[in-house]
C-alpha cells in the first residue's frame, strides 16, 4: 500500500482509521472486512498530530480527547491507548537511533468502545499511522504493523489482527492467528453489510471468557471445511456458496445468549432476504449481508426499530472500505 508522509510545512497532519467486522461468522480470529457507510459517515476514529509550542517542548506527550463516545474513555490520558501508542512509537524509533520529539495528540471518538467494531484497532491504527506519516514513515509497513498489533494485544489480552489488519489496510482480509501476516481476500461489490449497534456495550474478554476452552472434533472439522469452502467461493467468484458458507460454529453459539434480542433479529433478517446474519466481533453489533438495496432498507428499517436499544445506537448500511487508514487532512 503507496502510504504518503506529511505534507512539507504542513502545521497537523489527520488520519481516519475505519470500522470492521472481526471474524465474519465463518472466520473466528482470522477474518476482518473494513467498513464504509453509505451515506458517508465517518465511522471511525481520527488521530491529529501536531508540534507542541516551543515554549512547552519540555511538557511532554498531550492528549486531548473528543467526539461522541470521548466519554467513554479513561478520564486520564495515562490510561489511554493512545497515549500507549505515543510512547510505545517513541521507543521504536530510540530503537533506531532517532529521537522524536512529543507531540500534541488528539483523537476523535467516533466508535463506541465494547461494540464490536473494532474501536480499539481503530484508535490504534489511526494514532500510529499518524505518527508514522509525521515522521515520514519511519517505520516499515511491516514493523509498523506489528507494532500495531502488539498495541491491540494489550487491549483484548490476545494478539488478534481480524480488525487491525482491515482497519490499516482495507477490504476483507485473511489473517491466519498467530502469525504477522495477512492476505487480501477479494469481496463481492453487489454485497452490502446492513450493520445494527444497539447502543450498549459487551466488553471483548467478557465475551471470550464464554467461549469453550476445547471444541468437539465434529465441530472443528466443519468449521474448517466451512471456511475453506468460503474462500475458495470467494476466489471463483461462487458467491451462493460464498453465502452460504458465513456460519459460525466456533463463537455464536455461546455468545447469542448475551446478546438479546439477536436470535429473532436472524430470523427477521433472513425471512426479509438477508444472505447472512452473524455476530460482528464479539458483539453487541450485528451485521446482515445483503445484495439487494430493497433488502438493505428494509433490514436497516427492522433493526432499528427492534434491535437497537437506545438513541446512542445507530444502523448503517455499509459497502467495503477499501481504502483503509487514511489522512483527511
Amino acid at each position: 500500500m503507496a502510504r504518503s508522509a506529511r505534507k512539507p510545512g504542513s502545521r497537523s497532519l489527520t488520519v481516519y482509521a475505519p470500522a470492521s467486522i472481526g471474524n465474519l461468522s465463518v472466520g473466528f480470529d482470522a477474518l476482518g472486512l473494513a467498513l464504509a457507510p453509505l451515506d458517508g459517515t465517518l465511522l471511525g476514529d481520527l488521530v491529529q498530530v501536531t508540534p507542541v509550542a516551543a515554549g512547552d517542548a519540555g511538557s511532554g506527550w498531550r492528549l486531548k480527547v473528543d467526539g461522541p463516545f470521548a466519554k467513554d474513555l479513561p478520564p486520564d490520558p495515562e490510561d489511554n491507548i493512545v497515549m500507549a501508542c505515543c510512547r510505545a512509537y517513541q521507543e521504536a524509533a530510540g530503537q533506531r537511533g532517532v529521537e522524536i520529539r512529543p507531540l500534541r495528540v488528539r483523537l476523535t471518538k467516533r466508535l463506541p468502545i465494547g461494540s464490536g467494531l473494532g474501536s480499539s484497532a481503530s484508535s490504534i491504527v489511526a494514532a500510529l499511522e499518524a505518527l508514522n506519516r509525521w515522521h515520514d514513515n519511519l517505520l516499515s509497513m511491516a514493523e509498523l504493523f506489528h507494532l500495531m498489533a502488539e498495541m491491540e494485544g494489550r487491549i483484548s489480552g490476545e494478539v488478534h489482527l481480524d480488525n487491525v489488519a482491515p482497519c490499516l489496510f482495507g477490504g476483507l482480509r485473511l489473517c491466519p492467528p498467530g502469525s504477522q501476516s495477512e492476505y487480501t481476500l477479494p469481496w463481492p461489490g453487489a454485497w452490502r453489510a446492513v450493520i445494527c449497534w444497539p447502543g450498549t456495550e459487551l466488553e471483548t474478554r467478557a465475551a471470550r471468557s464464554v467461549l469453550p476452552d476445547k471444541l468437539p472434533r465434529k465441530v472443528a472439522v466443519r468449521h474448517g471445511a466451512q471456511f475453506a469452502q468460503f474462500v475458495h467461493a470467494l476466489h471463483t467468484g461462487n458467491l451462493k456458496l460464498a453465502a452460504q458458507s458465513v456460519v459460525d460454529h466456533i463463537a455464536e453459539p455461546y455468545r447469542r445468549t448475551l446478546l438479546p434480542g439477536f436470535d429473532e433479529a436472524r430470523t427477521a433478517l433472513r425471512e426479509q432476504g438477508a444472505l447472512a446474519v452473524g455476530i460482528s466481533g464479539s458483539g453487541p453489533t450485528i451485521f446482515a449481508l445483503v445484495d439487494h438495496h430493497e433488502v438493505a432498507a428494509s433490514a436497516r428499517e427492522w433493526l432499528g426499530a427492534n434491535y437497537r436499544k437506545n438513541d446512542r445506537g445507530f444502523v448503517h448500511v455499509c459497502r467495503a472500505d477499501l481504502g483503509g487508514a487514511r489522512s483527511v487532512d
